[in-house]
């Protein structure tokens, strides 16, 4: 989940960073998109608070649905799309690239111009009138920094984050400023907002506080435009919630006596007394407007409809809010509106594959080719619907497409590597996933597949290096550690496996697959017991886990517990009769028990099943060798090494069964091969045989 980006970085290969400002919970990148050419602030919260506590994405969730849900108005900051990036939510919002309200307080631009005061004041009463009748209860953070204000003197209310944290009975919030964007943050206590600008029952009970209480920071921001100072001044939380509860601001009257009123009436200590909304604020502040300047008052603001554009901007948030009806109903309403909107029926066509509507996905896909066929999403898209759909070969044919038109679709490269992989075509995986990592170095995915993909070709430490490179973007991709792990494993790095098991499981303490990898590991460094333990882990999460029971089976049979392990084995077998490892080793352990007629059944059962098991092969050879059936042993070890030339164990047994039926040259041909092969063993046998046969 890592995301150091610098400035000059795209993300996604799409926003260009051309500034960062960060605050103590947020980050705001100021991006330019290059597919849309427009400039964006994209709001997230950073690494580590995600890294604290994953209820952090769904409450910032929250936030971004409700200021999607707020459509267009010219006094409100417009949430254009949400869009989940490398883990994280990013809510990219209109860049107003003006500042904010509190770089005008105290300024004689508005202490010495009560025009533009209440020019501004009415923005404010049309945005908060808009935001209200869209859903919003209340605001509860209004200060000016929540007041952006446009080059060309319009102000737009920002951030509604606390407002839908707590209409879903989320935890107290307060927020932070990033520059003009402030962020919302987790905290203890009943009270939330910024305490300077708080009515008084907020600081008692924020979750129950509605439109008059945002009348009252209202009343405080007037107070302060007018002045250039707040009304009460305090150097403590405490001292302040007195002063807004107890103490009467100083008066207006004298300085300002065409405000005072107003301005008054929104302090009012109860809620009772202050206005009942923004609209009869706004009624009385045009009557002031109208006598001061002799002009009429600026005409009440209406949001406006949607467009075809506007409405697939709020369904793709909406998706990936994972809002499936309401998003698919803003497809359809964009559709409505103009039927040639390609990117309707393309962003269609993504959801509805999500939803495994994998048929409709296509037909929409062609819809959108049918009107632009150079389009290398809807192409990139179709492939990824026909690999769904198991046909492969043309999903390949689609990413071509994809990747004809646009050759630095770095999300083609990718998806073409995945498929060819699906068709064991690994080298050539590997070319697109360079590719797809060329043109994006940060995406994870790629580095997974690619690790996979050279693990495959047995390349298994590069593939290391690859998962590397994937938790350095993504750090708490749990699967990525334990494929680090079972990696090291292989390469017998038991310890540093263990490590990566338990960075996997701290991630996720239910991933049985990491318990089970961890049991193993434990079980090679023989550490038995603690092994089986994690065995009991990984079973008590998903008891139906057959490789786990096979596997505790396997330790018990080396800690000598014979019949506990056949019954682990017979669990394995239950859930999965055509398990062939789960019978070789239930055979083998039958064996050791003297049961000789049962293990042959368990090994013939495994060669019905595989044929071409060269474990199987072997494991009834040796059985048949304890029981002096050496010429049966080695058409079974023969079988074994046509399957495998170098198993090394079924050369040595081989030579073994020879040894006894008195065939030493053979033998001693076969002892060779099983040293050659890396059987140490086989070494001092071969020197016997040598001085029986005359040989040096």
């Amino acid at each position: 989940m890592a995301t150091n980006w610098q400035i000059g970085d795209r993300i996604q290969n799409r926003w260009e960073i051309h500034k960062i400002l960060r605050g103590g919970m947020g980050v705001v990148y100021i991006v330019y998109d290059h597919e849309h050419h427009n400039a964006y602030a994209a709001k997230t919260f950073q690494d580590e608070v995600f890294a604290r506590s994953p209820l952090i994405a769904q409450r910032f969730t929250h936030e971004a649905l409700t200021w999607v849900n707020l459509d267009v108005h010219q006094n409100v900051t417009r949430a254009h799309l949400v869009q989940n990036i490398e883990g994280k939510p990013y809510l990219f919002l209109e860049f107003v690239s003006g500042g904010d309200l509190s770089s005008w307080i105290g300024a004689p631009r508005l202490t010495q111009d009560l025009t533009q005061v209440l020019r501004f004041a009415i923005h404010f009463c049309d945005g908060m009138t808009h935001a209200l009748l869209k859903g919003i209860k209340a605001h509860r953070d209004i200060k000016p920094s929540n007041c952006l204000i446009t080059h060309d003197a319009t102000l737009k209310v920002t951030d509604f984050g606390l407002s839908k944290l707590f209409d879903d009975t989320s935890p107290e919030v307060e927020t932070r400023d990033v520059q003009g964007l402030s962020m919302a943050m987790t905290r203890t206590g009943s009270a939330a907002g910024t305490p300077p600008y708080m009515a008084p029952e907020q600081f008692d009970d924020a979750k129950r506080v509605d439109v008059r209480a945002d009348i009252y920071s209202f009343g405080v921001m007037m107070y302060e435009m007018l002045t250039g100072r707040l009304p009460f001044v305090g150097r403590s939380k405490e001292e302040l919630k007195r002063l807004h509860k107890q103490e009467q601001p100083p008066s207006l009257r004298k300085d300002w006596p065409e405000m005072s009123g107003i301005v008054e009436r929104c302090l009012a200590k109860e809620a009772k007394d202050r206005y009942v909304g923004f609209e009869a604020v706004r009624k009385e502040l045009g009557r002031i407007y109208e006598t001061l300047t002799g002009e009429r008052a600026p005409e009440a603001v209406k949001g406006r409809d949607l467009g075809a554009v506007e409405w697939a901007n709020k369904g793709n948030s909406l998706s990936n809010l994972e809002k499936n009806e309401e998003a698919m109903q803003c497809f359809d309403r964009a559709l409505e509106i103009n039927p040639g909107y390609e990117n309707a029926w393309y962003n269609k066509g993504v959801l509805l594959a999500r939803l495994g509507r994998v048929e409709e996905a296509m037909a929409c896909y062609d819809r959108g080719l049918k009107i632009n066929p150079r389009s290398e999403m809807a192409w990139n898209n179709k492939g990824s619907a026909l690999a769904e759909l198991g046909r492969v070969e043309e999903a390949i044919m689609s990413y071509d497409r994809a990747l004809e038109i646009n050759p630095r679709h770095g999300g083609g490269w990718f998806n073409k590597g995945y498929a060819l992989t699906q068709r064991a075509r690994y080298e050539e995986a590997i070319t697109c996933l360079d590719r797809a990592l060329e043109i994006n170095h940060r995406l994870g995915d790629a580095w997974i597949i690619k690790g996979d993909a050279l693990h495959e070709l047995g390349r298994v430490e590069e593939s290391i290096t690859c998962y590397d490179h994937a938790l350095e973007i993504s750090p708490r991709r749990a699967q990525v550690w334990i494929n680090k792990g079972a990696r090291l494993g292989e390469l017998a790095q038991y310890e540093e496996a263990i490590a990566c098991f338990d960075r996997g499981i701290e991630i996720d303490p239910g991933f049985e697959t990491a318990w089970n990898n961890k049991g193993f590991a434990l079980g090679k460094l023989g550490r038995a017991e603690e092994g089986i333990a994690c065995y009991d882990r990984a079973l008590e999460i998903n008891p139906k886990f057959d490789m786990t029971w096979n596997n505790k089976g396997n330790v018990l049979g080396e800690l000598g517990r014979l019949q506990e392990a056949v019954a682990c084995y017979d669990r394995a077998l239950k859930i999965n009769p055509l398990f062939v490892d789960a019978w070789i080793n239930k055979g083998a352990r039958l064996d050791e028990l003297g049961r000789f007629e049962d293990a042959m059944a368990c090994y013939d059962r495994a060669l019905g099943i595989n044929p071409q098991s060269p474990n199987a092969w072997y494991n009834k050879g040796v059985a048949l060798g304890r029981f002096g059936q050496d010429e049966k042993a080695m058409e079974c070890f023969d079988r074994a090494l046509e399957i495998n030339p170098r198993y090394a164990e079924a050369w040595f047994n081989k030579a073994a069964a020879l040894a006894n039926s008195g065939r030493r040259a053979e033998a001693l041909a076969c002892f060779e091969q099983a040293n050659r092969l890396g059987l140490p063993q086989a070494a001092l046998i071969i020197a016997q045989l040598r001085q029986a046969l005359g040989q040096r």
